[in-house]
């Protein structure tokens, strides 16, 4: 071997073993985003922020919702029409720290197990046009009607949540947690004046619809990585 090319590889060489033998830190702001979000037509991200002995943490999450209107009307009140973005403020407590630990392969990483509080708010909107189908058991004839739907909906929650935090390959945060609340909805609904609110058959009953009233449960992931 050359000796310009053999010292050329030891330059490389010696950066990348510092690297992988260098103490993992815990950072100072993470982020994230939450994938399970995706299955319900909603992009959500936000910011963690550690306090200096990484015992405590705040985040900020914002989200926007846009469902996809395929042009064929819906048969009932479901989440075809959804717009509108929420927000998330979370305060954690970390157990015993988020700090340095090691594998039985002596292989370092992050982790940490705490407990949650959070309050949600959000503003949606729900338009679309709907059908629905009367029958008549008596003479069998099935009466169809449709009818245009515009609900302005404001929502908040609160709630807690468990978790375990912790890191894969020194790059990815991964956080799993389990809790619940409740949440609350206000619903501002525009009728249509030729069709009778008797066919307004259906409420927001679905955990995944923003409309939604009752108790929240929460479990998911959130992915993440170092600012």
């Amino acid at each position: 071997m050359k000796p310009p090319l053999f010292i050329l590889l030891c330059i490389v060489a010696v950066p990348a073993f510092s690297q992988d033998d260098a103490a993992l830190t815990p950072p100072r702001a993470l982020f994230k985003t939450v994938p399970q979000n995706f299955l319900i037509n909603t992009f959500r991200v936000g910011v963690e922020v550690f306090n200096k002995s990484h015992t405590k943490s705040y985040s900020l999450y914002l989200s926007g919702r846009l469902d996809g209107d395929t042009g064929a009307p819906a048969f009932f009140y479901e989440d075809d029409f959804y717009r509108g973005v929420g927000g998330e403020f979370q305060y954690r407590k970390y157990m015993s720290g988020f700090s340095s630990r090691k594998t039985r392969r002596d292989r370092e990483f992050l982790q940490g197990v705490y407990i949650a509080g959070y309050l949600t708010g959000g503003t949606f909107s729900n338009k679309g046009e709907f059908t629905t189908h009367y029958r008549d058991f008596d003479t069998g004839q099935v009466t169809t009607t449709m009818y245009y739907v515009d609900d302005k909906i404001l929502t908040v929650g609160t709630g807690f949540t468990i978790g375990y935090h912790r890191t894969f390959w020194r790059v990815l945060f991964f956080d799993a947690y389990v809790g619940g609340g409740a949440q609350f909805s206000e619903v501002d609904r525009k009728y249509d004046p030729t069709t009778s609110s008797d066919y307004y058959f259906s409420s927001y009953n679905g955990i995944a619809s923003p409309g939604y009233q009752g108790i929240m449960p929460k479990f998911g992931i959130t992915l993440g990585v170092a600012l």
